[in-house]
């Protein structure tokens, strides 16, 4: 009995981490976002070079399966490697679903990042809830990780995609399906989090692995609210120029 409390508080501390790591992340990527938005050049290069989104999926995809695969075996290499495992995990996957070939008015930003926090929050009390009452949409670690990574991949092609549609009738409610799945799974993601064993406690630093991939579907989360948001103003017709 006091080992299962033991592993219960180890758990609940790698839980707490896992928060910290998906915000600190989550933070950085929607910085970058406001700030690569704003430069020309490699907006207008994008514009003119659709490949290089298509490139960077690719790198996306196969970066994010490897760091996964081959977890077990970064965390017991040296510090430095094991940042630079993270550091280009992250940047590629938050450059892929980026799209700076376009710019959102500066609302769309700022109502995405008041939804993502407040999504965030409300998959954090429901995951509470559905451990306390032993029911809710749990699911073992294996098929977190592996949806995880499906529905990221999913939402950037969906994105890329949608970012080359000449109609907004069309990429309005493509962006919206996409946003909705993703709304669905970060509070999946949340409640089997808190499922018994899910965390690998023998594992070095396994909050940063689950954190990575949690941030990666709160930024999918938060990139298609921006999307959406910016092609629901667009097909309204609304004049957004004073938050641009």
């Amino acid at each position: 009995m006091p080992a299962d409390s033991d592993d219960e508080y180890i758990a609940k501390k790698l839980l707490c981490k896992t928060y910290l790591v998906t915000c600190v992340m989550l933070l950085i990527g929607q910085i970058q976002v406001a700030v690569v938005m704003e430069i020309k050049p490699v907006k207008e290069f994008l514009r003119q070079h659709y490949y290089v989104s298509l490139v960077q999926f690719f790198l996306s995809f196969i970066s994010i399966q490897l760091y996964v695969f081959f977890y077990h075996i970064i965390v017991q290499k040296s510090a430095w490697k094991r940042i630079l495992a993270g550091v280009w995990t992250f940047e590629v996957n938050t450059i892929s679903i980026m799209k700076p070939a376009k710019k959102a008015p500066y609302i769309s930003l700022l109502v995405s990042l008041v939804l993502t926090y407040f999504i965030m929050l409300v998959s954090l009390i429901y995951g509470n809830l559905a451990v306390r009452h032993r029911r809710g949409l749990f699911m073992s670690r294996h098929n977190i990780i592996r949806w995880s990574e499906r529905l990221f991949v999913l939402t950037s092609f969906g994105i890329i995609v949608a970012s080359e549609m000449k109609r907004v009738i069309i990429e309005f409610p493509t962006l919206f399906i996409y946003t909705l799945l993703s709304n669905v799974f970060v509070i999946i993601f949340a409640a089997s989090m808190r499922k018994p064993n899910f965390y690998h406690i023998e594992m070095k630093a396994d909050n940063i692995l689950i954190g990575q991939l949690y941030y990666l579907n709160f930024y999918a989360l938060y990139m298609g609210y921006v999307w959406t948001t910016a092609a629901g103003i667009e097909l309204m017709g609304w004049n957004v120029n004073l938050f641009s």
